[in-house]
């Protein structure tokens, strides 16, 4: 299953926000985990990055789950 990730920087807080058969937004400060989403709806994440899409970044394409977890491993177990 591929999944989308979507970046979202200001000052020391980032969003990122996993896109694939669910939606799940992690929130780091100062590169720390420290909130995580589950279960977000799809029509309102897409109204959401349309109105902030010059601040939401694409990783550059679509990632399979084990890419994923290899690229962010601490922030996706907690």
């Amino acid at each position: 299953m591929k999944t989308l990730v979507f970046r979202k920087k200001h000052d020391h807080r980032e969003e990122i926000l996993f896109i694939s058969n669910q939606i799940r937004r992690h929130t780091l400060i100062a590169g720390r985990l420290v909130q995580v989403e589950d279960g977000l709806r799809p029509i309102s994440i897409a109204v959401m990055l349309s109105r902030e899409r010059k601040d939401w970044t694409l990783e550059g394409r679509s990632l399979d789950e084990h890419e994923v977890s290899r690229r962010w491993p601490d922030r996706i177990s907690e």
